[in-house]
């Protein structure tokens, strides 16, 4: 009886959520419907027609009303510029549209994980999009607007009003303090929930999650979850098994950003790859150093444009991420996606790393660790922050695992330490290079 009331609870937020959207005109469910049909086979003529037609309307637009693209009038779309946040901030008023005021828009502002804090605008078709990709994004893990969702991130300023929080159903679980008190009374919490649910989490309190987990030998944790979508982060392999393991459901990584919306996405049932968002982006890879495409299988900077922010158009972004595109399946797919381009690292002899190198060295460890941190300091020096659950007895070997992988000349100290400090975001960097002397 009480599984047939939660049923009903979430049939009744979904209904009440689409009879508010069409009494204010149906903008959301008209954008879902495109999402989903281009979505359905985005290199279709017909979807390769929309995205064409979406791209030129955001260029003429552009070029009527936004003084930066104003100059580039009759300019095609493969001439302009690659712009980056401190291009837009130090410009600012320049990427402003003239089409609209200030008070019709919708303020986005991230958290400057990068070092570069970030404003801008949105004009309300926007936000509206961004609605509706994040609803049919969900709907592919299972998840559907009014069942319930526990959100795991930092919470600091959170807007959303309790009235549609509680339309939604959504339960906001803050992250700021996962010491093993609070991850138990949520485990406690997750239990009593008898209700199908999702979760979406930054990927590393996914990780304190199952650590916990594993220390004190929690079994048969019976609890109801449909899926898991790990953000904001890379997931790694340790995570993605041992919530396989623990929860028994599937776990997918997306690829986002806060200042344009969902990017990419894997799927349940084919989680190897992001399936890029082409109903609202195109996403182009960039060489490292130059403005010049590189070829499929090579790793690039990764370049997007948002078609449907007309207050601010970015078009053709520098994310400042990394990544790689391929075509598998006639479909052009990220086959990765990694962290800052500011955070890459390089062996001794100066050949870039990928940091997904780091986790299977440390993952030997993590019944050891709370957390860590690989820091490149210097072009063959490299410190490792541990904060352990006891004595670590395997430095000398860790150090050789990771001299295997970056020179038998490398430098490697480790150091001790009681936190990993957070960003403002939530995310703790479990990779980062200060070393000056590298151009990244």
């Amino acid at each position: 009886m009480h599984i047939l009331s939660m049923a009903i609870g979430s049939t009744i937020r979904r209904i009440g959520f689409w009879t508010i959207d069409t009494i204010k005109g149906g903008n959301i469910r008209r954008h879902y419907q495109e999402v989903s049909e281009i979505m359905q086979n985005p290199f279709s003529e017909r979807a390769v027609d929309k995205r064409n037609r979406l791209l030129e309307e955001l260029l003429d637009h552009s070029i009527r009303t936004v003084p930066f693209y104003s100059k580039y009038e009759q300019v095609n779309f493969t001439r302009l510029p690659i712009i980056g946040k401190d291009l837009v901030q130090n410009n600012f008023d320049s990427f402003k549209s003239n089409k609209f005021r200030t008070k019709e828009l919708c303020k986005v502002s991230t958290s400057g994980s990068t070092g570069i804090p970030f404003l801008l605008f949105i004009n309300q078709d926007k936000r509206s999009r961004n609605i509706a990709d994040t609803l049919y994004f969900f709907n592919n893990v299972g998840y559907n607007i009014g069942d319930r969702l526990y959100y795991l991130r930092l919470w600091n300023g959170e807007q959303k009003s309790e009235l549609k929080r509680l339309l939604q159903n959504i339960v906001k679980v803050n992250i700021s303090k996962m010491t093993d008190g609070f991850v138990n009374d949520l485990l406690n919490e997750l239990r009593r929930d008898n209700s199908p649910k999702c979760i979406i989490a930054i990927a590393s309190s996914l990780e304190t999650l199952c650590k916990y987990i594993d220390r004190n030998n929690l079994k048969n944790l019976d609890i109801n979850i449909k899926s898991i979508i790990a953000n904001s982060e890379a997931l790694n392999d340790y995570t993605k098994k041992s919530i396989e393991k623990y929860f028994n459901a599937p776990i997918v990584s997306r690829y986002s950003n806060e200042e344009q919306g969902i990017i990419a996405q894997q799927k349940t049932d084919d989680n190897k790859y992001f399936h890029i968002n082409w109903a609202s982006y195109i996403v182009e890879i960039f060489h490292m150093d130059k403005d010049i495409p590189v070829k499929a299988g090579e790793v690039g900077r990764i370049i997007v444009t948002d078609l449907f922010n007309y207050s601010m158009p970015l078009i053709r972004y520098d994310t400042g991420d990394i990544g790689v595109m391929e075509l598998i399946d006639n479909e052009r797919v990220l086959t990765c996606v990694e962290g800052r381009k500011m955070d890459l690292i390089y062996n001794t002899a100066g050949d870039l790393i990928s940091s997904y190198c780091v986790y299977p060295v440390m993952d030997k460890y993590n019944h050891l660790i709370k957390q860590y941190q690989f820091i490149q300091i210097g072009k063959k020096e490299y410190l490792i922050k541990l904060n352990i659950h006891k004595e670590f007895i395997y430095s000398e070997k860790l150090i050789k695992n990771f001299k295997a992988m970056l020179g038998t000349n490398a430098e490697i100290s480790i150091e001790y330490v009681n936190e990993i400090p957070e960003l403002s975001s939530g995310k703790r960097k479990k990779v980062m290079n200060t070393n000056s002397q590298i151009d990244t």
